[in-house]
């Protein structure tokens, strides 16, 4: 009897382990996740905004989502999921770099995989450095794929290239849009 416990024991402690490693969206079954952005999305975006893509900006695009994804803190998106936000850790020198408009560097000094980039790019989306008394963390604001934001529209403003990849939260696609 003892075995069968310390095996069920086991077996609990592995499932709470799981559920950890699965992200915030556990309620439909599927972990939320970063996708590649394919032809079609991409192209849709470029001749929206005028642009040309990028593949280097879309491969950045996809480690911030995968970080976002992966290790954020807490989720929701709003109630008619134009918009996703995301909680994530941000110690003082990356927020400070942040606020200096040093993305690649805040981004490799939050663990992105963005390593060894120059500051050759702008995010297309909102960065709330500011969270009240949360020293620690910065929320990111990712669109709903189609719509542009005035913090997409101000990022593209005297830049001639994008790249994009998604987070996937519940079926709809927030997008991650870099701009060089």
């Amino acid at each position: 009897m003892k075995k069968w416990k310390k095996l069920l024991t086991c077996l609990l402690a592995s499932l709470m382990a799981l559920a950890v490693f699965t992200a915030c969206d556990g309620s439909a079954g599927v972990p939320i996740g970063p996708k590649h952005s394919d032809a079609s999305s991409a192209k849709a975006l470029c001749e929206q905004l005028g642009m040309t893509y990028s593949e280097e900006l879309s491969d950045k695009a996809y480690s911030i989502a995968n970080w976002v994804s992966a290790t954020s803190v807490s989720c929701s998106a709003n109630t008619n999921k134009t918009e996703l936000y995301r909680v994530g850790s941000a110690n003082d020198i990356a927020k400070t770099n942040l606020l200096q408009r040093n993305y690649a560097t805040a981004f490799e000094n939050m663990g992105m995989g963005i390593y060894g980039s120059d500051e050759d790019f702008v995010p297309g989306f909102y960065i709330d450095t500011d969270l009240d008394s949360r020293k620690d963390y910065i929320r990111f604001v990712l669109p709903k794929d189609g719509i542009y934001p005035d913090a997409m529209t101000k990022a593209a403003e005297g830049k001639n290239k994008l790249g994009v990849a998604y987070v996937v939260d519940k079926g709809v696609s927030y997008a991650v849009v870099l701009f060089g």
